[in-house]
């Protein structure tokens, strides 16, 4: 059962339960598996898909954050800091401003 498991190889991940259920019932059809393992095996195939999806999800995330520290791109919370720095600049320059018109 280990081997069917490990012969489908990274495509599990993208696996819906329908697909996985097919793939169990014909294991079981051929005589791979017993009928009383199908369940066992159905989830055994659903949780190695949910691991290895996340397992990707985290891999495309840690590859998407070195390109962008590589990048040398602003993050979002970076932009925000930005965004108040002006925000209290422009206050400044404005009060600054009117005390110049009202002292000339």
């Amino acid at each position: 059962m280990l081997e069917v498991l490990i012969s489908l190889g990274w495509g599990t991940f993208s696996l819906t339960r329908e697909k996985a259920e097919s793939i169990v019932e014909s294991l079981v059809k051929r005589g791979e598996i017993k009928r009383e393992d199908a369940r066992k095996t159905l989830k055994a195939l659903l949780e190695r898909g949910e691991k290895e999806k996340a397992e990707f999800k985290e891999h495309i995330n840690s590859e998407v954050s070195r390109i962008l520290q590589k990048s040398n791109l602003v993050t979002k919370s970076e932009f925000s800091e930005l965004e108040k720095r002006v925000s209290a600049l422009e206050a400044m320059m404005q009060e600054k401003e009117q005390e110049e018109e009202q002292e000339g």
